[in-house]
């Protein structure tokens, strides 16, 4: 009796005993699914390079544990829904490749300031919004190219010097509608008056070999071939030809610009991806692989890029009038 008794008792033993395993690991099943995961950024961008951030991001998240999402598009529909707020999932910074489309966002009130001492210290306070909405990744100038065996860059140190009338069916411009022409403009007006800058526009039209390309590509092609002799495109453009290049000493920039945005989900770590991005090791290989000048170090003492931005709307008027389509 006592056996049989003790065996009842060791196998209700063994039965509590499993039963307290299972216990055990439904509560670490549950503790498990109930871990935060990993904190994430989304990255609204417009990249030609659909790949590029992704793979730069990664990097990122390795050293950091915060993961990166991309979603890429074209302007301005990109920038018009990050206005809008309508985006799914919600924007946490923003990328454009010009300073109009930040200053743009800024000026809806779709920016929250966002500098650190880090950006403060690495990032010239020309390539930065004086109220701390964005700031730039890197930035490109406006150079003055030419063929050697067409034109003669002696007498040009300027923009405005193609309007010269010895440039006479030599010049070749792609479409104002590019940031970097816009900018061009903006910035004589800003120098020279909206009159005189007018002027100058005028000139470039009449010096015109052929009305205006729809790409700086095709703007470097033309003048490589010998159809122009001269041009205005950003910097890098004509890299692997033989073309000349003049910069002017008053150089005019834009940028690639980053914000991060007012309705942000995490911008404590979209302010740590900035920051990232702004160091000189990443800002050395960023160059490297989007042919942009770096930011961080020492550069030109220019006038602030916001200027070209906000100068860009009249820009565009002051084109569509002298008929620089």
């Amino acid at each position: 009796m006592r056996r049989a008794l003790s065996s009842i008792l060791f196998a209700g033993s063994l039965a509590l005993l499993g039963c307290t395993e299972q216990a055990e690991e439904s509560s670490d099943a549950a503790t498990a699914a109930v871990e935060p995961a990993a904190e994430s950024i989304v990255v609204f961008a417009a990249y030609e390079d659909s790949g590029y951030l992704p793979t730069l991001f990664n990097e990122f998240t390795q050293e950091t544990g915060i993961v990166v999402i991309v979603r890429n598009g074209e302007i301005p529909g990109i920038v018009d829904d990050v206005i809008r707020n309508d985006t799914d999932p919600v924007a946490d910074v923003l990328i454009t490749p010009s300073v109009y489309d930040a200053w743009r966002v800024a000026e809806e009130g779709e920016l929250r300031p966002n500098y650190s001492e880090l950006v403060s210290s690495n990032v010239p306070e020309w390539l930065r919004d004086p109220d701390k909405y964005w700031l730039a990744l890197g930035y490109r100038q406006a150079e003055i190219i030419y063929n050697a065996d067409q034109f003669d860059a002696a007498e040009i140190a300027s923009y405005e010097d193609l309007a010269q009338e010895f440039d006479r069916r030599k010049l070749c411009l792609s479409s104002s509608s590019l940031a970097i022409n816009r900018t061009v403009i903006a910035m004589l007006m800003r120098k020279l008056g909206r009159r005189e800058a007018e002027l100058a526009v005028r000139g470039w039209v009449a010096n015109f070999a052929q009305p205006p390309l729809g790409t700086e590509a095709e703007l470097v092609q033309a003048i490589a071939r010998g159809e122009c002799g001269v041009g205005i495109a950003s910097s890098g453009a004509a890299a692997g030809t033989r073309l000349q290049v003049v910069v002017p000493v008053e150089a005019y920039v834009d940028i690639e610009a980053i914000g991060v945005t007012r309705h942000a989900a995490s911008p404590d770590a979209a302010i740590r991806l900035i920051d990232w991005l702004v160091s000189p090791e990443q800002q050395k290989s960023h160059a490297e692989q989007t042919g942009l000048i770096a930011v961080a170090g020492d550069g030109p003492d220019r006038a602030n890029v916001v200027l070209a931005a906000a100068g860009a709307v009249e820009a565009n008027k002051l084109a569509e009038r002298a008929r620089y389509r």
